[in-house]
């Protein structure tokens, strides 16, 4: 029976007054207070518990918080809100304010009260509420069990039409999937040991034998793996694979199978079953829709199929149950894939090439995304497909075209190059960048032998690729030896040395050397070359740095003067008096000489007029303001020298602010 809740509402509030002088409002271990009441409601006996606020109820308020309505095979509760309104709820008593134990913040109002729950439930008196809470107990597992056979009447309705997996699994799973051994009785000398194939069950004769050692069954013509019974002790292997089959809606089911063989004799125990399934179709907007379930095992009422992915303890760490990836069953896939969106998937020949475990879904998910996933399998550019699938994006694929050197960006004569080289994305996109260079195969094969990743094409602006290889090559046969002034090895692999390479050609740039003249372009010694080129870069920018901070004081000559109680302005004349200036004063000035050469400051002196040699503070100008005025320490100013400066600024800086401080 379900309960009414328009006939229940009739009976929310009866109105009962609890007695100011009883005990109950005055027990402060109570926090609510039942009463209890039966009623024939649509037909039924129904039992009622009022729960009042004792605090409430001690102030006069008679209105009760919950108010419980319970039948033989349902209950509910409507609350009463702060507000006023109410609303309706389906939690048990036990657990009716949120808390575990909220039946130990209550008591009945009466031993009527508590007899009336007893006899109701048909207990002995004094039980409280603990009948109250079996009860409901079992109605709550009701509800679960009638909710978990809901949602397991979906899941069997989604596993029907599958077919029966293919008859050849199996063996095809002994055959060529699980490993085989040899097994014997280890004896010193003798060539030919009498053992068993743990294939075929046969007993053969085998020579040469050592423990891992492998031999060919001359029965079935297995490999095996040679094991001394003696050592066997206790043997297993595992391992997964995938079915696929037409659900015959035009989707695809991905069944994964997992496999145990366990050796306690000569020939295995065997256990196959399945523990998952991927539903896949084509969704609206044409990439995979993908429905999961995993198999749960004796947790189910009316199956153990269950929707989602199989939880894990830990997803650092190895759980073989709930590993999708392993080998294809490939034998149905022409039949499965018919009528499909996967008709022309290349799963079976990409399996076939690598013959290794993979994981099927994002293949298909794949073939579906990438338009020239097809052709590209097709054409033997297999690690490029499996980059596509499963590692990056197609942005240096064109897959708006048809022929493969078009897809690939690259010249009709690269393309055997590529695919006997195995190419992989990465290197795709590496031989993408020398364009139409040539001799960019033996560049290329040279880069890979040598691990080289970067700064190879600027150094081809300048010279050919043979010329660059050929010159790289001889500098690094004895460059490889230079060690630096720490004892480390300066150039401890090729990619080093083109690096330098490169950067030595950058600053040759900079300097205005020709790099055409070969004796700039092929230094004798490349690493010496280089450090003489940084030095003289070096002099060279600190040299247009003195220029520019002559000219900037050259500009200012003479409009900031100034004198006043014995202090007065000094300009510097070099920047190496700023320099100094920072170290006799002991703070951080020195610094900021290229400031001043970029024009964003101006750096003066402050000195005393009785020794004006003699640093005393140093002043930052930026536009009419003195930002900084410090001496010795970075200490601050004086009452005598922030008088100074506030003069200086209103009468000096202010009237005649020169560009350079702006």
């Amino acid at each position: 029976m379900k309960l009414d809740k328009r006939k229940c509402r009739k009976y929310a509030d009866p109105g009962l007054n609890i007695q100011p002088d009883s005990g109950i409002l005055h027990a402060g271990q109570i926090a609510y207070i039942v009463r209890t009441a039966t009623k024939i409601i649509d037909h039924h006996r129904t039992l009622i518990l009022y729960i009042y606020p004792r605090e409430q109820a001690a102030q006069g308020d008679s209105r009760p918080r919950w108010t419980m309505f319970h039948c033989k095979d349902d209950f509910l509760t409507l609350a009463r809100n702060e507000d006023g309104s109410t609303s309706w709820r389906t939690a048990a008593f036990s657990t009716l304010d949120g808390s575990w134990d909220f039946a130990g913040k209550c008591a009945f109002y009466s031993f009527r009260d508590e007899n009336r729950v007893s006899r109701y439930f048909r207990c002995s008196t004094g039980n409280g509420f603990s009948p109250l809470t079996s009860a409901q107990a079992a109605i709550q597992e009701r509800r679960r069990q009638k909710r978990q056979i809901g949602r397991e009447k979906r899941i069997i309705k989604r596993m029907s039409g599958i077919p029966a997996l293919p008859q050849g699994l199996k063996g095809w799973i002994h055959r060529t999937l699980m490993p085989a051994y040899f097994f014997y009785d280890y004896k010193r000398g003798g060539n030919d040991v009498p053992g068993v194939c743990s294939s075929c069950g046969s007993e053969i004769l085998l020579s040469s034998v050592k423990q891992g050692r492998k031999g060919i069954c001359p029965h079935c013509g297995r490999e095996l793996t040679m094991k001394p019974r003696s050592r066997r002790g206790y043997m297993a292997d595992r391992s997964t694979c995938q079915v696929i089959q037409n659900t015959g809606d035009g989707g695809l089911v991905v069944r994964i199978i997992k496999v145990h063989y366990r050796y306690a004799s000569d020939l295995p125990s065997i256990q196959i079953y399945e523990n998952a399934r991927h539903f896949i179709r084509q969704a609206d907007d044409g990439k995979i829709h993908s429905e999961d379930y995993y198999y749960s095992y004796e947790s189910g009422l009316s199956t153990n199929w269950k929707k989602g992915s199989r939880p894990v303890f830990s997803q650092w760490q190895y759980n073989f149950e709930s590993d999708t990836c392993g080998h294809l069953y490939c034998r149905n896939l022409p039949e499965a894939f018919t009528g499909t969106p996967w008709q022309y998937c290349p799963i079976p020949a990409f399996y076939g090439h690598f013959q290794e475990p993979m994981q099927a879904l994002p293949f298909l998910a794949a073939h579906l995304e990438h338009p020239r996933l097809e052709h590209l399998v097709k054409t033997g550019f297999y690690n490029i497909a499996s980059d596509l699938a499963y590692r990056y994006g197609s942005n240096c694929l064109d897959e708006s075209r048809n022929r493969t050197h078009r897809i690939l960006r690259i010249a009709a004569e690269d393309v055997p190059f590529l695919r006997e080289l195995g190419a992989d994305l990465p290197t795709l996109k590496t031989f993408q960048g020398y364009g139409g260079l040539k001799g960019r195969k033996e560049l290329f094969l040279w880069q890979l032998e040598h691990d080289i990743t970067r700064d190879i094409l600027p150094i081809l602006r300048h010279i050919t690729p043979h010329k660059a290889t050929r010159y790289l090559d001889s500098q690094y046969g004895f460059l490889c030896l230079r060690r630096t002034p720490y004892g480390a090895q300066r150039y401890s692999s090729m990619q080093n040395l083109v690096s330098e390479y490169r950067d030595y050609l950058e600053i040759c740039e900079k300097l205005n050397y020709d790099l055409k003249n070969s004796f700039v372009l092929y230094p004798k010694d490349l690493q010496k070359s280089h450090d003489k080129a940084v030095r003289r870069l070096k002099h060279k920018a600190d040299a247009q740095m003195k220029r520019d901070f002559a000219a900037v004081y050259l500009r200012i000559a003479g409009q900031l003067d100034f004198e006043k109680d014995g202090l007065k302005i000094v300009y510097p004349a070099t920047a190496d008096d700023v320099i100094a200036e920072g170290h006799a004063l002991h703070h951080c000035v020195g610094s900021y000489v290229d400031r001043v050469a970029r024009q964003e400051c101006i750096i003066l002196f402050l000195r005393q007029c009785s020794d004006p040699s003699r640093p005393y503070y140093t002043m930052e100008i930026r536009g009419q303001k003195a930002v900084q005025v410090r001496g010795m320490k970075n200490c601050g100013m004086t009452p005598e020298v922030q008088d100074f400066v506030s003069v200086w600024e209103q009468r000096v800086l202010k009237t005649r602010t020169p560009e350079a401080a702006a």
